[in-house]
Formats: C-alpha cells, structure tokens, sequence
C-alpha cells in the first residue's frame, strides 16, 4: 500500500473550533501531564538522533512494516529504511543503520525470517508495538474531551487493524510533508532539544489544576529540578529558557530569577502546537476506527 505525496493540511477553521471548545485547556492538560509522566531519556539513542526525529525514526518503520509488507516480502529492511531516512531527511543512511541495531540490541525490532539475506528484513516486536499503546491511550483521553467519538479509540487499541490503519494514517500525512513544528516554528527552540517540549509542558503545569493552561502569571522555577528529573545539565535547560526568553515565548522574574511566565506569544505557541496534534491524531484515528470497526461489522454479519 503506497501513499500519495498529496500535500496534507488542517483547514484553520478546525483549529480555531478546538481552541475555543471548553474542554480544550483539560485536554491540553491531559497531554501534556501524559507526555511529562511517561517521557524515557535515552543516553545511547540521543546521541545518535534527537528525540523528535526518534519519534519520527518509529513510525516510518512502523508505516515500512505495515504499509508495505506483501506475503512472504516484509516491507521493513535495512536498505529500505535507509532511503526512506535520507528522502525524509530525518539521518543520514548510516545514522539510520546505527539506530537500528541499538533498538534490536534492545528488542524494539527483530529479524524476520527470510530467504533472501541481502534484504535483511525487520519486524516490530511486541515490545515496541506496547510502548506506543502506552502513549496512545492517554493521547486518546485528552483527545477524547474535545472531540467525544475518540473516547472510543482507548479500547481500539486491542485491535490489529487498528493498529496497522492508525500507523499507515500517521505516517502518510508525514510523508507528505505535514510538520507540526512547521506550523509553530518558534517552538522549536524546545522540539529541537532533548527533554525540550517536556521541559515546555512542565512549565505548562506548573499553574494549579483548575487554572488555565498555561497559567496566569509568575511560577516556581528550578532549573536543578527539572535537569534532574530530565536527566539533562543545568546548562541544557538555561540554554532553552534564555533562548526562549530571547523569543518573547516567556520570561523570568523573581529575586534569583527563580520564577517564570507565559508571555502571550509562548502561550498562543502552545496553544496552536497542541490544537494541531489533536486534529491530527483525530484524522487518524477516526479513519483507522472506521476501517477496524467495519471489518468487524463485516465479519459479523450473518451470511445470506
């Protein structure tokens, strides 16, 4: 199953809908608390790729595994996403190579059976296919205050064919060309960065609960608490905040610079940031939520 590189877009008037909708600011809440609890720095994978083209690093091989796998030809190999790699531009080819045999080393992919040894043929392991089930999940609560349908898409998520559309949907629209960073680039200050967007969403949460999101004005700052609880150097944080000061995204106050606030500009970034993410993930997850559950239907349905 190839896809079209028809350019993908969100129309702004879905956009504009989801930020005025009044559960908005819980959703924003619920992903950013989700990706804060279940962030996992790796040392050994970090100093190969950033996170965010990590994160990009998986879907591909998830969209070559799935997308593109025909009886007894896996659609997942060395060579193919070597090319992929370099045609998205997210690494170089042998970037890519040493990626892969990190996650193989820890049972992210395996080797396929194949009688072919120059293809090298990979899978997904179980392993890998559980830890995006875990971010999904509460992906789909936050999604689920603004958008009602997706309250569903939790308890798809035992479904294969689930799975497998949702996979080939997210990565489409990648391939195509759709980059959330690309519609708020003065995020990437943080997206760029390792722990930068976590970092972000902390600062998001600091406001109390039933607070806006972001918060209302100045909030504790520790630069040593959150470079240990990201496991990053005080310099790696200081750096992100002064640039994003520099920004006009947020800035420091109090005594010992040991406060810090949302300036407008930081928090119609986030705003927007996040907004897109759902729409996205809505897009993708109400089209492989059609397709599993008319296959179920299918199935179902009495023989005439």
């Amino acid at each position: 199953m190839e896809m079209t590189k028809a350019a993908w877009t969100i129309p702004p008037a879905d956009i504009a809908r989801l930020r005025v909708h009044p559960g908005f600011p819980a959703a924003m809440r619920i992903a950013a608390q989700s990706a804060v609890d279940l962030y996992r720095n790796d040392r050994l994978l970090s100093g190969i790729l950033s996170e965010r083209v990590r994160a990009l690093f998986t879907h591909v091989a998830l969209y070559l595994h799935f997308a593109r796998s025909k009886p007894g030809e896996p659609g997942l190999t060395v060579g193919a996403m070597k090319d992929m790699c370099v045609e998205l531009k997210l690494c170089s080819r042998g970037r890519c190579e040493a990626m892969l045999a990190v996650m193989r080393a820890g049972g992210l992919f395996a080797a396929a059976p194949n009688v072919d040894r120059r293809r090298r043929p990979l899978v997904p392991t179980e392993k890998l296919l559980a830890l995006h089930r875990e971010r999904w999940a509460p992906q789909f609560d936050a999604l689920g205050e603004v958008i009602p349908e997706a309250k569903a898409y939790r308890a798809a998520l035992a479904d294969p064919l689930f799975i497998r559309t949702l996979v080939v949907e997210f990565a489409w629209r990648f391939i195509s060309g759709w980059r959330v960073i690309d519609l708020v680039p003065e995020l990437g200050i943080f997206a760029d960065r390792n722990a930068g967007m976590v970092i972000l969403f902390s600062l998001a949460l600091a406001g109390p609960e039933g607070g806006p999101f972001p918060p209302d004005g100045a909030q504790p700052l520790s630069i040593n608490a959150l470079a240990t609880r990201f496991s990053v150097s005080r310099k790696h944080v200081l750096t992100m905040l002064r640039d994003a000061e520099a920004d006009g995204l947020l800035v420091r106050g109090g005594a010992a610079n040991d406060e810090i606030s949302f300036l407008p500009r930081g928090r119609e970034a986030l705003e927007t940031f996040l907004a897109n993410v759902f729409a996205y993930q809505a897009a993708c997850a109400s089209e492989a939520f059609r397709v599993s559950t008319s296959a179920s239907a299918a199935v179902a349905a009495p023989v005439a």
